[in-house]
């Protein structure tokens, strides 16, 4: 991914180069004065962000050199806000920019007066950063980048030599692990190698395997040069090691795929019955470990509630029974947070150990788990073990992981909106031929599949829709937040680091809810905050309208957020995420067309009825969220840049907008609602007609249409048909679901949609030609049919391995219609739910 995005590493310093260098430099090289002020300015920024880059890498920077970093990161906001704060000063107002830089453009060739200002602004700011070079370089120390000193003691390596009885909850998965090791047929006298892959999150530390030793120990002879080997020598002297020899060989801790192909390569596959275990946090790499049928994969999982109890009890009294009356139920508030996690439960009781055993000092300790306890130093080897997978990380994702500690500890946290949130803080950049709702989605999978965050909210057909972070991990990456000024986690009972009166509060997230304590948001300087996050009801509301450079304002829950907090709104001239969801607000200001780079306005649960028409002035929204029943205004169609659209109540809206609609043609989500309709006369049913035709008519027009979900009242009376209009459904659709009525039957434009690969349905009536038709699509993952539990007139559905299906891994089925499975039918499948009226099971043969 491109670096040219706001990061927790280098703060704004690439936005801030391009808006500099592009704009100015490059194209206006002509105007005296600010090209050349521009250009050193540009090669001191581009000093500063490398050294931030290197010293990024660095687990343990000293004292010096985190000051500077820190220095650095917070100038490099301040030069950008500055920029923005002239831009928005001297430009018209009234007019409708077309972005930061072309608008910049447009003040220097049109404005001398302005010319002569940036150079004065560019001047200063030249300044800062060179004091800011040449004062660290005075003091500067030649230890900075010292590869010793985060050196430490590998905690894993201690646990190899404890006592085997301290190991718990580990019988179970030995025992399966043994079975796999030792399980030969007799019978055949070559087997081929087996693998057997050890899956998992974090905390269980990594052990780095030096290729000369796995060389000596396999063939028992000194090389004395193999130091000079590259490394197809290094492979093809262990392949001829091990060629004829019936080995075993543990790999600890993989972390790529790259890493497993070249070990594998290394490995001789001969038919020996030879066994390779290996571990990884890492999913992907675990399952390009298994590249036969006869390899294992066992995925770990957090200890049980027993076992949790036993490790932590003989940790602290040497087993259950000793452990006093008065902390039996702290104990198990203490075990929830640790979530089953070994790590923690070791950690946490290992700083209770050093507790007096009273309910005030364990109270205390359950209060600051997610809340600080980072900061005590009888858990600091957690947080060891916990950054080498932090430290692995590219700058980018370490940012995105970062950003979660805005969350409260134990929130389910909504995908949409935490990707949603990362574009607008602008840690996405965009890559050709994706949007940026893909990048961050891979990013968001990228974590899942790292262990780091935990998937929730996960569909019946296996789409991961939120995600949770484990508390030993927030309280990781609350604490590295704030020690960068990334984030300030601010509410009752959090730990607080000052940062001095002058400290510049860049993102907050606020979780006050008593007076007191909201009340002490006076001494923070928020004057340059770029996110604002309320969670809970809070007494005082700091006035988010005079943060001129917000461009996060997320107030979803707030139920005492109204109208009048939100009446001066267009003076966030940069804002580009908005949620109002599950507020009080009733509806929007006028103000709201001033918002010009606004992206994401979410509006559901919210007291919004109707929108205004000042809203189809935002020309780059991409997503808008709304309820059912609300009325969007003519003109929606002119929000051309729109790619997530919900949830339209199509019958609420103009006869005018349903045949318009097909020109938001760069709409890839789309969910509309159906309510029940009034076809008391001909004119209501005509009325109703020309709606369902007119949408459909545009939904062909939605060529980059990926998901369609179409919501119907089931107290609808007129019949629902995609085919009723004699159009197809949008050839690039992926996702369909049609769902609350039951529609005539399997639609006509379904069966040849060869992209599909989730559907959903709610029919009247299946047939057996539906089945093959459906069993014909090449790429359907999913299918879920729900057949109305009238229809008996159907016969008994046979699915055979020659009725396709070949890719699909989801099936949800329900009907009165008994379905048998042949040989062969759906290969692939992982997940199979069957539903039946009982009196279905009552009327089968015995």
């Amino acid at each position: 991914m491109a670096e040219l995005v706001v990061s927790a590493a280098t703060g704004a310093l690439k936005p801030l180069l391009e808006k500099l260098a592009v704009a100015l430099v490059e194209e206006y090289k002509r105007f005296k004065g600010v090209p050349g002020e521009i250009s050193s300015l540009t090669r001191e920024l581009e000093a500063m962000h490398a050294y931030l880059l290197k010293m990024s890498e660095v687990e343990n920077p000293d004292v010096q050199a985190e000051a500077c970093m820190n220095e650095a990161r917070e100038l490099s906001y301040d030069m950008e806000d500055c920029v923005d704060e002239f831009l928005l000063r001297i430009g018209d107002k009234a007019a409708t920019p077309d972005g930061l830089i072309p608008k910049l453009k447009n003040i220097i060739i049109t404005k001398p007066k302005a010319r002569r200002q940036i150079a004065k602004v560019i001047e200063k700011l030249k300044i800062q950063a060179k004091e800011l070079g040449e004062r660290n370089a005075r003091y500067k120390t030649h230890e900075t980048i010292s590869k010793t000193s985060s050196a430490h003691v590998d905690r894993r390596a201690l646990a190899i030599f404890d006592n085997a009885s301290k190991l718990v909850g580990l019988d179970r998965p030995k025992e399966e692990l043994t079975e796999h090791l030792t399980n030969e047929d007799g019978l055949v006298p070559l087997q081929p190698r087996k693998v057997i892959t050890i899956v998992g999150s974090g905390g269980l530390g990594k052990t780095t395997l030096a290729n000369q030793n796995i060389l000596c120990q396999l063939s028992n002879e000194p090389h004395p040069n193999i130091q000079i080997w590259n490394m197809q020598v290094l492979i093809m002297k262990i392949n001829d090691a091990l060629r004829d020899k019936r080995y075993l060989v543990v790999i600890d801790d993989l972390w790529t795929k790259e890493a497993w192909e070249t070990i594998n390569c290394a490995l001789y596959k001969n038919d020996k019955g030879s066994k390779i275990i290996t571990t990884t946090r890492m999913y992907d790499v675990a399952k390009a470990c298994r590249s036969s049928d006869g390899d294992f994969f066992y995925e770990m999982k957090p200890l049980g509630r027993l076992d949790s109890k036993m490790l932590f009890f003989e940790r602290l009294f040497g087993s259950e029974d000793k452990c006093p009356d008065h902390l039996i139920d702290l104990s198990d508030k203490i075990l929830e947070k640790c979530d089953g996690l070994p790590l923690a439960i070791i950690s946490i009781s290992g700083l209770l150990a050093s507790k007096a055993p009273t309910e005030d000092e364990w109270g205390r300790v359950l209060n600051s788990i997610g809340r600080g306890i980072a900061k005590n130093l009888d858990v600091k080897n957690m947080m060891q073990i916990l950054s080498l997978s932090y430290f692995d990380l590219p700058h980018y994702l370490k940012t995105c992981l970062l950003y979660l500690s805005v969350f409260p500890e134990d929130s389910i946290i909504d995908k949409k909106r935490l990707v949603r949130r990362w574009i607008a803080e602008g840690f996405i950049h965009k890559e050709q031929g994706q949007t940026l709702y893909q990048l961050g989605e891979g990013c968001f999978n990228e974590l899942i599949n790292r262990s780091l965050i935990q998937a929730r909210g996960i569909h019946m057909y296996g789409e991961v829709r939120a995600c949770q972070v484990h508390d030993t991990i927030l309280d990781f990456i609350v604490s590295k937040s704030e020690e960068e000024n990334f984030i300030r986690v601010f509410g009752d009972g959090y730990y607080q680091i000052m940062h001095g009166t002058d400290s510049k509060v860049r993102r907050l997230s606020l979780h006050a809810s008593s007076k007191e304590k909201a009340s002490t948001l006076t001494q923070l300087n928020l004057s340059h905050i770029r996110s604002v996050t309320v969670f809970d009801y809070s007494v005082e509301l700091p006035l988010w309208t005079k943060f001129r450079f917000l461009r996060v304002l997320d107030l979803q829950g707030c139920r005492q957020v109204e109208g009048h907090h939100i009446t001066d709104i267009g003076n966030l001239f940069q804002l580009k995420y908005l949620s109002l969801r599950e507020t009080g607000v009733c509806e929007l200001p006028q103000q709201i067309r001033m918002l010009q780079y606004l992206q994401t306005l979410d509006l559901k649960n919210s007291k919004v009825k109707t929108l205004t028409a000042s809203i189809t002035q935002l020309r780059r929204l991409i997503y808008l969220a709304v309820d059912k029943g609300v009325k969007l205004p003519d003109g929606t169609e002119s929000m051309s840049e729109l790619e997530d659209l919900e949830c339209v109540d199509i019958l609420k809206q103009s006869v005018d907008f349903t045949r318009k609609l097909g020109q938001l043609t760069n709409l890839r989500n789309l969910s509309i609602f159906f309510s029940s309709d009034d076809c008391s006369s001909a004119t209501e049913e005509s009325r109703d007609e020309d709606y369902t035709s007119n949408i459909f008519s545009s939904l062909c027009k939605l060529d980059q249409l990926h998901s369609l979900s179409i919501d119907i009242d089931p107290n609808r009376t007129q019949d629902f048909s995609l085919d009723s209009s004699g159009s197809n459904a949008p050839a690039a659709l992926r996702r369909l679901e049609i769902m609350g009525h039951f529609i005539s039957k399997v639609p006509n434009c379904v069966r040849s949609n060869v992209y599909l690969q989730d559907l959903t349905l709610h029919v009247k009536k299946i047939e057996v030609k539906d089945v093959r038709s459906l069993g014909r699509l090449p790429a359907l993952v999913s299918l879920g049919l729900v057949v109305d539990r009238s229809f008996v007139g159907g016969c008994l559905t046979t699915i055979s391995g020659a009725d396709g299906f070949q890719s699909l891994q989801h099936f949800y089925y329900g009907c009165a219609i008994p379905i048998t499975f042949m040989s062969g039918a759906m290969p692939k499948v992982k997940k199979l739910a069957l539903l039946f009226p009982i009196k279905t099971f009552n009327q089968l043969p015995k």
